[in-house]
């Protein structure tokens, strides 16, 4: 009869070795639109170039280096970023403080980079005088310049068929709610700044009710602050079908499941039809 002492004990330390400790998981179509999503806002003094990329997340400093997160926006064409017109407003672009931090690397080593934004541009329906003013929607301009040491790694989203999404249909929305405590608030695993996903569906589609104004989904999620700007996508694809623009809270501030988006068929026209010349002189659309 074998006794239970006999057995030999499981080797802890080789099991603790083979956990993947660095992995961010399998690579699915959410986890590559979410490199396409960029948190936008205001720093004064935000270093550039490579002295922005040798401090590491692990540095005590890293906190008071990373740039305050005003909302969310998304790649949408070189040099072009779709964001809500209302964090767009919240940026100062003139004074030279917004930027957005996109995904680059460091002697290999995966780094989030500062890039300026130059210039921003509302929304304009040319079907209306004054341009539609009740779609709370437009572009920013960060002519990033990717180079070998550092390379610009921020894809273009792909667009989805906003005009087929229905009631009941599942979608996620993305982006950085919460702003910049989202990523220090815990006492470990601080400083990574990367995107977060919610699941919902369309809970109803409500048309436009004057002119100028947009179609919108309601969906059934929670709308953080930070996440406006976001996307709202295909759950299984993660093809873009929307931008989160607000959500509803209550008197006391407590967020609501309930968020409204500008469907993609109202953004991609727009987005599409800017270009613009860079410091090269060359056209980026």
């Amino acid at each position: 009869m074998k006794r239970t002492g006999d057995k030999k004990a499981p080797d802890l330390k080789a099991a603790l070795e083979r956990v993947p400790w660095a992995s961010r998981g399998r690579e699915t179509p959410i986890a590559r639109l979410a490199r396409s999503l960029l948190p936008v806002g205001n720093r004064a003094g935000l270093p550039e170039g490579d002295l922005s990329l040798s401090m590491p997340i692990q540095a005590a400093e890293h906190e008071d280096w990373t740039m305050d997160i005003d909302g969310t926006a998304f790649q949408v064409g070189r040099g072009k970023l779709m964001t809500a017109w209302h964090v767009a407003e919240a940026l100062d672009v003139a004074g030279g403080d917004a930027h957005i931090y996109g995904n680059s690397r460091l002697n290999g080593i995966e780094a989030l980079r500062p890039y300026r934004i130059t210039a921003s541009m509302r929304f304009y329906d040319m079907r209306f005088e004054d341009g539609g003013p009740g779609v709370d929607a437009g572009v920013l301009l960060s002519p990033a310049i990717s180079t070998d040491e550092a390379p610009y790694e921020v894809p273009l989203v792909t667009w989805g068929d906003s005009t087929r999404v229905g009631v009941g249909d599942r979608v996620l929305i993305g982006g950085f709610p919460l702003g910049k405590s989202m990523f220090f608030s815990n006492m470990s695993n601080k400083g990574l700044i990367q995107p977060s996903f919610f699941d919902g569906i369309i809970s109803a589609v409500i048309p436009a009710i004057r002119p100028g104004e947009t179609r919108l989904f309601q969906i059934s999620s929670v709308a953080l602050g930070g996440i406006s700007g976001g996307v709202v996508c295909d759950a299984r694809t993660g093809a873009v079908l929307g931008m989160v623009t607000s959500g509803l809270t209550t008197a006391e501030g407590v967020s609501l499941p309930i968020t409204y988006a500008i469907p993609s068929e109202v953004l991609r026209p727009f987005a599409d039809a800017i270009s613009f010349d860079s410091a090269d002189g060359t056209r980026w659309r």
